[in-house]
């Protein structure tokens, strides 16, 4: 079992990522992971996250002819605290810029951006239950509306669409069931799966002319992970299957079009713990297949690396 932290952080991903052109600033939910913490231990994890959409999808279909991209890239702050074996508490806080690049008709490259620091999110974990080789955890988060929504491009004035903003600008609230089991393939393997569903709230948006909700988002990953020792270095691979679905975002409290659908991705992680108290982490992702609604820009690859020192503990 000493291998399932690993395989929790690659498990969860919440984003909620693989986005969709109406994602909305940093990687939140995905950063913050159920795993097991030691009584008494302190975690900080610094995370980069790197996400391009070039991908022009309609339904199913996706165009080679596409003018128009977006970089997404995220700076976050993980901290968690163990108060017993069973529960923890974990707040995160990021930055985000996000770069939407045109491709003009006379030629040349047109550059839009918006950055600033991100939204927050506080998540408390208990482990309900854990029998011989498996594990049950369940979390409940809250999104704190910290991020800039008034971002606006600088030659014109106009505030920028809500999914270029970097925070949302409202209160969501987030849940979480985490799975492992080690399967007796071998020793260190072990089978996870993690069920997450963000509950999204409406925010004003244009001096309170308007009101916009992103679409409530269901999360699904499973996956298989093990560990590799390579002369007197340890790794510890992942793979991972990502379902993720969104409903429509409102505008008003009316469907918006082209936004909501079905993503399915693929991703490989690994972790190297260095030392005892210090690892690293990464992982690659890109999708596999889409059912959209409307036409979106979407996720064409995605990747992230971070670095987390724990210390304390009982």
């Amino acid at each position: 079992m000493r291998g399932l932290p690993l395989l929790l952080i690659f498990c969860f991903p919440l984003c909620l990522q693989g986005q969709g052109c109406c994602s909305g600033g940093p990687p939140l939910s995905g950063s913050l992971g159920l795993e097991p913490i030691r009584s008494r231990q302190w975690q900080v994890e610094s995370i980069f996250d790197y996400n391009t959409q070039q991908n022009l999808v309609s339904g199913t279909k996706s165009f080679a002819d596409n003018p128009r991209n977006r970089l997404t890239y995220a700076g976050l702050l993980r901290v968690s605290y163990a108060f017993t074996a069973r529960f923890s508490l974990t707040g995160l806080t990021s930055w985000v810029r996000q770069e939407e690049r045109i491709e003009r008709i006379n030629g040349g490259l047109g550059v839009n951006y918006a950055q600033g620091l991100g939204d927050a999110v506080v998540l408390g974990q208990y482990q309900v239950w854990q029998k011989e080789r498996c594990s049950w955890f369940a979390g409940l988060g809250i999104t704190l509306p910290t991020g800039d929504t008034h971002d606006a491009n600088p030659d014109t004035g106009i505030p920028f669409h809500p999914d270029m903003q970097a925070g949302r600008g409202a209160v969501d609230f987030i849940g979480s069931t985490l799975f492992t089991c080690n399967v007796g393939i071998r020793a260190t393997s072990s089978l996870f799966a993690q069920v997450t569903y963000r509950f999204s709230r409406a925010a004003d948006r244009y001096q309170g002319l308007q009101s916009y909700q992103f679409g409530n988002e269901l999360r699904v990953l499973a996956g298989f992970g093990d560990q590799i020792l390579i002369g007197k270095q340890l790794f510890l691979p992942a793979i991972t299957a990502v379902f993720r679905t969104t409903q429509e975002d409102l505008i008003n409290g009316l469907p918006s079009p082209n936004t909501g659908g079905i993503w399915w991705h693929l991703r490989f992680g690994l972790q190297w713990p260095i030392t005892p108290n210090l690892e690293t982490r990464g992982f690659i992702e890109a999708p596999v297949a889409w059912q959209l609604e409307g036409t979106q820009l979407t996720t064409s690859l995605r990747a992230r690396l971070s670095l987390l020192y724990s210390w304390g503990a009982d």
